[in-house]
């Protein structure tokens, strides 16, 4: 029995076996109503005895599409990206669209490169949810700003769409929240200042600080990883004078703060409140029981795919922007009343539903909007 050949099928191999030209075999894969039925009825019988597929970029060359759109994150490992690419995946789809994700580290050199790959594959359009330390290499191999939107974090570039949520008021939010609960010494573990998220929330946290006379704060900064969170406990809490609640720059750092508060035997919340920001479905597992600021993720990621294709369907860009209200998702990590810092003892964590808060009672000495919260059933 002769072996098949492993070379790819061409169309021109398709026009050969059913006795017609390549124009006509294209018109019957684009679904042409110029070719005859008998015609058509060979050309797809030469398609399953072949075994074809048409080749992405040749069909990108035809139609001027591709169906492909990509997804730029800076780690994987962060649970924020996870949900998001699931959410933006589920929504291109339903418009025909298939994600390609590329995990670049947030390294403009790593970015160009898969960026000209990706080019060369004809994708249509690329959301760009990274960190931004990559964002000149993205506006330069995507000069027409109708192929890009920004997710999670504002550009730089004036013009360019973008969703994004309220950083700075969520961060505020969160800080009033803990300020309510009698907390006067809070550490706030921050991003690389390059990226505007991390910017804008530390600007929120140390807004609300500011309005509460006696509030101490402790600002230690780094990657967005869990490891940055683990720093900054390992030097605070080898202190005399410690915090009594932390905040991560995104649920990850706080996990890692929370990691590193157990390994020292520190209970959360007892010996210390932990809060996070992202709202990803981890924090609200009741193993971790993390309160943290919602970005609404799902949100995020229709809103971003919606635009993205709005543009590419448009024959002039108009610049959009959408910047989604934050909720604060209270849990076990920040509910108990502080004291004076332990010296370590064994964590114990114990989950609670997550409740969205509205603090509008006077507390004793605190401004207005900053009052005693009581958790209720969400």
């Amino acid at each position: 029995m002769p072996r098949r050949s492993t070379a790819r099928v061409t169309i021109g191999d398709v026009a050969q076996t059913a006795g017609v030209s390549v124009s006509t075999v294209s018109r019957v894969l684009r679904d042409h109503t110029d070719v005859g039925e008998e015609t058509r009825a060979r050309v797809r019988a030469a398609i399953r005895a072949l075994d074809y597929r048409p080749s992405p970029i040749a069909r990108a060359l035809v139609s001027g599409q591709s169906r492909l759109l990509a997804l730029l994150v800076s780690d994987l490992t962060n649970p924020f990206y996870p949900q998001l690419a699931a959410t933006i995946e589920r929504e291109a789809e339903k418009s025909g669209y298939t994600i390609v994700i590329c995990s670049t580290g947030d390294r403009p050199a790593d970015t160009r490169r898969r960026l000209a790959r990706l080019l060369d594959q004809g994708i249509d359009g690329v959301v760009h949810a990274a960190v931004g330390l990559d964002e000149k290499a993205v506006l330069t191999a995507l000069s027409d700003l109708r192929r890009l939107v920004f997710v999670n974090r504002a550009p730089s570039h004036p013009e360019a769409s973008a969703v994004v949520s309220d950083n700075a008021a969520g961060a505020a939010e969160l800080t009033r929240h803990l300020l309510s609960g009698g907390h006067r010494r809070i550490g706030f573990i921050g991003g690389p200042d390059y990226a505007r998220n991390a910017r804008d929330r530390l600007a929120g946290f140390r807004s609300a600080m500011q309005d509460v006379p006696g509030a101490t704060s402790l600002v230690h900064a780094g990657p967005f990883a869990r490891e940055t969170g683990e720093a900054a406990v390992r030097v605070w809490m080898g202190q005399d004078d410690k915090p009594t609640a932390v905040i991560g720059i995104n649920d990850s750092v706080a996990f890692g703060a929370m990691d590193e508060l157990m390994r020292l035997g520190f209970r959360v919340p007892d010996d210390v409140a932990l809060a996070g920001f992202d709202g990803t479905e981890l924090a609200a597992s009741r193993v971790v029981g993390l309160t943290s600021v919602d970005q609404h993720i799902e949100e995020m990621g229709r809103l971003a795919v919606q635009t993205l294709l709005r543009q590419l369907a448009s024959s002039t860009f108009v610049t959009t922007r959408h910047v989604l209200q934050t909720s604060l998702l209270v849990r076990s990590s920040t509910l108990a009343t502080p004291r004076p810092a332990a010296t370590g003892r064994r964590l114990v964590a114990e989950a609670v539903p997550a409740v969205a808060v509205l603090a509008s009672a006077d507390g004793d000495g605190l401004p207005a909007g900053i009052g005693p919260v009581s958790p209720q059933d969400g």
